[in-house]
């Protein structure tokens, strides 16, 4: 099957309230542990932090799952969902494209900054780092819940909605540019080519196990290699 990138994506019915809901717990999830320090003692803040990302993640997935179902039945309905093969034949294609694209804005960065030596590490990536060494439950969320989670919400919701009005550069572009803000990165291009690897491989597949399967990859690396490193 040859999905057309500019085919939108047309949601199930009610998906307003569907599509908000995910979104809700998502932002109790991530701004609820800014109070924990009112009534939390300090040393005790990152364990009870680590067990409410990871609870609070898991309820978040698996509610959005539920939310979005609906969806992923009409686009099976339609015909527009690839064969399992096809999928893992995306999959594929969009692992090779990713690196093949994370290659190319590292070797740019490194041209403007005037040589490898110089180029700037991930501050997000150490910050994860740092907090999984605190609290090592946190490994669950970065590579396999954070990107489920993200997955739904700038790919399926975000990207999928701005489809049913925009093409698909603006639509990659717009959900690309506050997918890259929402990490508060100094690596912003990073984050959009990997928007647009998802993304693409979403619209052709019309899985959102496909791009899940890409991010939680490179997650999974990312990590081994932090921890090869330190």
């Amino acid at each position: 099957m040859k999905n057309s990138v500019n085919l939108p994506f047309n949601m199930a019915d009610k998906w307003q309230i569907r599509h908000i809901i995910p979104i809700v717990i998502y932002l109790i999830v991530q701004l609820v542990p800014g109070t924990f320090r009112y009534f939390i003692p300090e040393n005790q803040i990152p364990s009870v932090v680590g067990w409410w990302l990871a609870i609070g993640f898991t309820v978040a997935v698996v509610v959005s799952f539920f939310c979005l179902r609906p969806d992923w039945q009409k686009w099976k309905a339609e015909g527009n969902q690839t064969d399992p093969i096809d999928t893992l034949k995306w999959i594929g294609i969009g692992i090779v494209l990713l690196y093949a694209l994370l290659i190319s804005v590292n070797l740019l960065d490194a041209w403007m900054s005037g040589g490898l030596e110089n180029v700037a590490k991930s501050q997000n990536t150490d910050d994860i780092m740092k907090a999984i060494q605190v609290i090592p439950i946190l490994q669950l969320m970065v590579v396999l819940l954070g990107p489920i989670m993200e997955e739904f919400l700038f790919r399926h919701i975000m990207f999928g909605n701005l489809s049913t009005k925009l093409n698909f550069v603006f639509s990659f572009v717009l959900s690309g540019v506050i997918f890259g803000f929402i990490h508060g990165d100094n690596k912003f291009l990073i984050y959009v080519a990997m928007s647009f690897v998802f993304s693409l491989v979403f619209v052709k597949t019309r899985r959102i196990i496909a791009p899940i399967a890409i991010h939680v990859f490179n997650n999974g690396i990312v990590v081994l290699a932090l921890y090869a490193m330190t």
